[in-house]
């Protein structure tokens, strides 16, 4: 039986152990942290995404810790409402804190008789085969999973040696509290922000997004100060600044991206998640494009043994995808972030009057994974 190193520990690392692990393939996750992430952040899983987590069986459990909002209201600055729809109008909609998912992704790996090797900080790859770690350790695998995010340095390597850049945004998070079981998106000059409850208790998680020329850096566990925020957003009304003084910490980063690839894997080794192709959380996808690559690449994997058959079809079912949500997702931080009032203006008056919103998601939340893959 051929071995999968899977490099990166995060939502596609484990995604993928938990899908070869089931159909009793051999894998192995390598980890360069010492333990899971501890920080906290909001992450919304959209009906394609919790198809996924029904079918590794994972779903009751997160639901279980998470948050079913009731509906998505979009909102201007004062919070006064410019479109509302009923959260059942898109098919199951779970909001949770990025932890609960990566916890039970964890537990469900470990639980098929996963291993995850923490501390195994990648430094290089030899002959497309053997793994050397910061920690001296040599390991050789058949296959490499590039899961290491948008840092890659299994895509800087070995895949493509482009840049990562600014893409004029600056984002804050926190987690506080509220009344509200929705999805609330409030539309701003030149700025947006999204909130909803990650649990029943209403703890609220907040993203919120303003174009900047300042670099921040790329780290979202950098934490900001609450004066900061206050001032970042100080148009705001007076729900949203109560959110934001309710968080207990919060953080500031600046939203980074790479260039769309035409390829995801160069011989033995292929990219997921956001070594593949990360992107800007406008359409809250990124979370749910990393599900789908670790689904797809592992029932490509569960259903042969030919590696070109695995890493061809992946490229035909992914590549596409993942690139189109990429665009939309910076074409909609154009639109969230409309300075000019007459274009603000119609496009309020476009999502109050059209089913525009509900189009734009319907090809995303839709997708079928498993019966395409079944259908190769």
């Amino acid at each position: 039986m051929k071995k999968i190193g899977i490099i990166g520990g995060g939502i596609s690392g484990l995604t993928l152990g938990c899908v070869l692990k089931g159909s009793g393939k051999e894998c192995i996750i390598f980890e360069r942290s010492n333990a899971l992430s501890e920080h906290g952040a909001g992450i919304s899983l959209t009906p394609n995404a919790c198809k996924i987590l029904d079918e590794i069986d994972i779903l009751d459990a997160v639901r279980a810790e998470s948050c079913s909002p009731l509906d998505i209201a979009w909102r201007d600055d004062q919070g006064k409402v410019i479109k509302k729809v009923n959260i059942n109008e898109f098919g199951e909609v779970i909001t949770s804190n990025r932890k609960v998912l990566i916890n039970k992704l964890y537990e469900k790996f470990i639980n098929l008789g996963g291993e995850i090797k923490f501390n195994h900080e990648l430094l290089d790859i030899i002959k497309e085969k053997e793994l050397v770690f910061k920690n001296q350790e040599n390991i050789s695998v058949d296959y490499i999973a590039g899961c290491d995010g948008i840092k890659s340095l299994i895509r800087t390597n070995k895949i493509k040696k482009d840049k990562i850049t600014f893409s004029g945004y600056t984002a804050w998070r926190g987690i506080g509290s509220s009344d509200s079981k929705r999805i609330n998106i409030y539309l701003g000059k030149n700025s947006h922000i999204v909130c909803y409850p990650v649990n029943e208790k209403l703890e609220t998680s907040f993203i919120a997004v303003k174009k900047s020329k300042i670099k921040n850096n790329e780290s979202w566990r950098e934490e900001g100060s609450h004066e900061d925020l206050l001032e970042d957003f100080s148009s705001y009304g007076s729900f949203i600044k109560s959110l934001f003084q309710s968080s207990n910490k919060v953080y500031k980063w600046g939203l980074f991206d790479r260039k769309s690839l035409n390829s995801f894997s160069s011989g033995n080794i292929t990219l997921l998640g956001d070594s593949a192709h990360p992107m800007m959380p406008f359409l809250g996808q990124g979370g749910a494009m990393a599900l789908e690559d670790a689904f797809i690449f592992g029932n490509l994997v569960n259903k042969s043994d030919d590696f070109n058959f695995i890493r061809n079809n992946y490229e035909k079912l992914r590549v596409g995808r993942t690139n189109a949500i990429k665009r939309s997702s910076r074409y909609q931080g154009y639109i969230n972030h409309l300075g000019n009032p007459i274009l603000k203006s119609l496009r309020n008056f476009m999502l109050k009057n059209t089913d525009i919103a509900m189009r734009r998601t319907r090809n995303i939340y839709n997708y079928e994974p498993l019966r395409i893959i079944n259908n190769l």
